[in-house]
C-alpha cells in the first residue's frame, strides 16, 4: 500500500541523489508546501526518496510530514474573482466563484480528483460570496449542484438583482436591487435577503434576474439534499469566526459591507446608482492565521471606501499581508484605503476584457506604492497566464500562497521549467 507524506515546508527541492557527503546532487523538482509526495520506501541518512508530481527524487526528512499549513488558491477565473483556502487537513473554503467554470474544472480535475475518483464528498466549511455580480458567484452554481460537494455555511453581502425588462417586475421596485427610501437627506436600499426561504420569496415575488434564480434553484436543491447547513447574510455585526487548526489560531473577521440596522429593515447606503451600490457593500473579509493575515474586498469602489473609513475612523482593522485587489485592478479607488491595507503583496484578479482594460495601470502602480515592503509584490491572474502559440494550450495563471503563521511565499507558475522548478516564487518580501 502506498504511503503518503504532506510537504511542511514553505517550499522543498528534490534531488536526483545524494553525495556521500549528505548532499543533493541535481535538482530536479521544486515542491510547495501542502502537496502530497509518495514515498518509495528508500531512506538515506536524513533524506527520503519520494515521487511528487510523477518526478523521483531525493527529499529532505525535515520537509515532510503530516500537517501542512495554509495554503490559498488565487484561480484564474478569467473576469472575475474565486479564491480556495484551506488550513491544515480539515478546513476548506470558498470565496467568489468567477463567471464560468475555470473553479470548477480547477477542482474537480486537479484539486480534488483524487476524492471524485473515489467517489467521496469534498466539505467546504464555508463559502463566501461577496455580491451577486455574475463575475463573483456564476461559477459557484455548478459547484453547488455538483453532490461531490457539501457545505458547511454560504454567506453573502444580502443584495439580490432584478430586472426591470421582466413583465413581472414588482411595481414598487424604483431600481434594479429593489426599492429604495431617503432618511435624513440620505437614499438606502431597503431591500434584501439572509435566508434560503427569505431569497426564494423574494423570486417568487418576480422580477428576480434570470442567473441569480438558477442560483436559488441550486441552494434550494442542495438543502433539500442534505448538503448545505446555512446559508445567511453578512455584514460587520456578524460574529467573527475562530478555530484552531495545525496548532495555530485561524479567524474570520467581517469588516463589511456597513449597514443601518436602525429600523426593522436592513438599511444599506446607496452609493448614486445600482452598480456601485451591489458592488461597493461587497463583503469585506480578514482572514488571520498564526501572526498572518490577508483582506478580500470584492468589488469595493471610491465611495464604498470612503463610507467604511468614516464608520471606522481612526481604528484601522483593514492592514493586511496580502490583500486581493478590489474591483480586478479597476481605478476607482482611494489612495487612503490602500494606505490603510499596508500589503506587503497584491493580488490582482482579472481577465481578457478589453472593455475594462483591467489591470489598470494606475492600480498596479499604487499597489505597489501603497505597500510596506521594500520590494512590494503585485500579481496578476491575467498576466501570469500564458498560451503555447503552436498548440494554442493555455497555461492558466493561478497565484499561489502559502504559510506557517509566520513566514509566507507567493508563486505563480513559469511558462517553461527551469533549474528543476515550474515556480516563480517568492520568499523575502516580508
Amino acid at each position: 500500500m502506498a504511503v503518503y507524506k504532506i510537504v511542511t515546508s514553505l517550499y522543498a527541492f528534490t534531488y536526483k541523489s545524494i553525495d556521500e557527503h549528505g548532499s543533493g546532487i541535481d535538482k530536479n523538482n521544486t515542491i510547495l508546501m501542502g502537496s502530497f509526495v509518495r514515498l518509495t520506501g528508500e531512506e538515506a541518512d536524513g533524506w527520503v526518496e519520494v515521487i511528487a508530481f510523477s518526478i523521483q527524487g531525493w527529499i529532505k526528512k525535515e520537509d515532510i510530514g503530516d500537517e501542512p499549513g495554509l495554503k490559498v488558491f488565487f484561480v484564474d477565473v478569467g473576469q472575475g474573482d474565486g479564491a480556495l483556502i484551506e488550513v491544515g487537513n480539515e478546513f476548506k473554503m470558498l470565496i467568489d466563484g468567477g463567471p464560468g467554470d475555470n473553479l470548477a474544472n480547477y477542482l474537480q480535475r486537479w484539486q480534488y480528483s483524487y476524492y471524485f475518483n473515489k467517489g467521496e464528498k469534498v466539505h467546504f466549511d464555508y463559502v463566501f460570496i461577496s455580491h451577486f455580480d455574475k463575475d463573483h458567484y456564476q461559477g459557484l452554481i455548478d459547484i453547488i449542484n455538483d453532490g461531490h460537494y457539501t457545505f458547511g455555511t454560504i454567506f453573502h453581502n444580502g443584495i439580490a438583482k432584478f430586472s426591470k425588462t421582466k413583465e413581472n417586475f414588482p411595481e414598487e421596485y424604483d431600481c434594479n436591487l429593489g426599492s429604495t427610501e431617503t432618511f435624513d437627506n440620505t437614499p438606502y436600499l431597503k431591500t434584501s435577503f439572509s435566508s434560503i426561504e427569505e431569497l426564494v420569496a423574494l423570486k417568487d415575488k418576480g422580477g428576480m434576474q434570470d442567473l441569480l434564480e438558477k442560483f436559488t434553484f441550486a441552494v434550494s436543491n442542495a438543502f433539500q439534499q442534505n448538503r448545505i447547513k446555512d446559508f445567511q447574510r453578512a455584514d460587520y455585526l456578524t460574529p467573527s469566526i475562530s478555530r484552531r487548526i495545525a496548532g495555530k489560531s485561524l479567524s474570520l473577521e467581517i469588516l463589511g459591507p456597513v449597514t443601518d440596522h436602525s429600523t426593522k429593515d436592513v438599511l444599506y447606503k446607496y452609493f448614486s446608482d445600482d452598480s456601485h451600490t451591489v458592488n461597493g457593500h461587497s463583503i469585506v473579509l480578514k482572514l488571520t492565521f498564526g501572526n498572518r493575515n490577508m483582506l478580500f474586498g470584492g468589488d469595493l469602489n471610491t465611495a464604498s471606501e470612503e463610507h467604511l473609513m468614516a464608520y471606522y475612523g481612526d481604528v484601522n482593522p483593514f492592514e493586511s499581508d496580502v490583500v486581493k485587489s478590489c474591483h480586478h485592478g479597476a481605478s476607482e479607488f482611494t489612495t487612503d484605503f490602500m494606505g490603510k491595507i499596508n500589503p506587503y503583496a497584491t493580488v490582482i484578479s482579472s481577465g481578457d476584457n478589453e472593455a475594462y482594460s483591467h489591470p489598470r495601470a494606475d492600480a498596479i502602480g499604487c499597489a505597489g506604492k501603497y505597500s510596506r515592503s521594500r520590494r512590494p509584490l503585485v500579481f496578476s491572474t491575467e498576466l501570469a497566464r500564458s498560451t503555447n502559440l503552436k498548440t494554442e494550450e493555455i497555461k492558466y495563471g493561478m497565484i499561489n500562497l502559502r504559510c506557517n503563521g509566520e513566514d509566507m511565499i507567493m508563486a505563480q507558475m513559469k511558462e517553461a521549467a527551469s533549474s528543476g522548478s515550474v515556480w516563480d516564487l517568492y520568499d523575502q518580501f516580508i
